[in-house]
């Protein structure tokens, strides 16, 4: 990889949007048809709010390798977008960590994938990114989930909201991000960060166990018995032999 490809990976990777676009650009000077500098090109117009030089970029590239999936998704959710009259143009909101391969890693009874219920219209869903980090809102009886601008995305499922809430009484703190988006769903992780006194020893969430048969099914029976049978028989007859 040249130096040019790298230094645009490396302004995304740490946020300098207008660094980045610079980068991009100047790889499409000398190939103008780069797929991957177009594709992070697009994606940097994105989070400065130039939403319509993305979809551009987007359509460019869909041109060039119709079944480039990144592509068509990332159309799909420009195109799910609320249409604005004012000049501003909609910048997308991010809290988002950097991504790492242990962002997801599961840790029995302290993390949990979990799918939202009641979620939001696509138009908010098509402002997420995965990693983006959100928040919980505790009611009486569920749990909210929203973005850092307080904007509703979903709830948690009515008996994961009954524990959590108790755990939240007692002092526990958790930390929730995206990590599944699509078209009607939203999945989120929580990872347990702290626990208050009350649960010191007992985790959030319960582990799942496995239960195995412990008997061999009938027909496997069955089937040996009638064996260990026709064996005798044969025994039997080499005895008479």
């Amino acid at each position: 990889m040249d130096n040019t490809h790298q230094t645009a990976i490396n302004a995304a990777l740490s946020q300098d949007w207008e660094k980045a676009i610079l980068a991009n650009k100047n790889i499409l000077t000398e190939n103008k048809n780069c797929i991957e500098a177009l594709s992070r090109l697009a994606y940097a117009y994105i989070q400065i709010g130039e939403s319509d030089k993305a979809k551009e970029l987007y359509k460019k590239i869909l041109i060039l390798d119709h079944y480039n999936v990144i592509a068509r998704k990332n159309l799909d959710k420009l195109n799910c977008l609320p249409k604005t009259s004012n000049s501003k143009p909609y910048k997308f909101q991010r809290e988002t960590l950097h991504l790492s391969p242990s962002q997801f890693i599961e840790e029995p009874g302290k993390t949990k994938t979990i799918t939202l219920i009641n979620v939001a219209p696509v138009a908010v869903i098509s402002k997420l990114h995965i990693g983006d980090i959100v928040k919980i809102n505790p009611k009486k009886y569920t749990i909210e989930v929203r973005d850092q601008n307080n904007i509703f995305l979903g709830a948690l499922p009515d008996d994961i909201s009954f524990r959590i809430i108790r755990f939240l009484k007692a002092g526990n703190e958790y930390h929730i991000c995206i990590k599944n988006i699509q078209k009607n769903t939203i999945s989120v992780f929580i990872r347990e960060i702290k626990r208050g006194k009350k649960y010191l020893c007992q985790p959030t969430f319960l582990p799942i166990t496995v239960s195995y048969a412990s008997s061999i099914p009938r027909e496997i029976k069955r089937s040996d018995k009638e064996n260990d049978n026709s064996e005798g028989e044969v025994n039997q007859e080499d005895s008479e032999e």
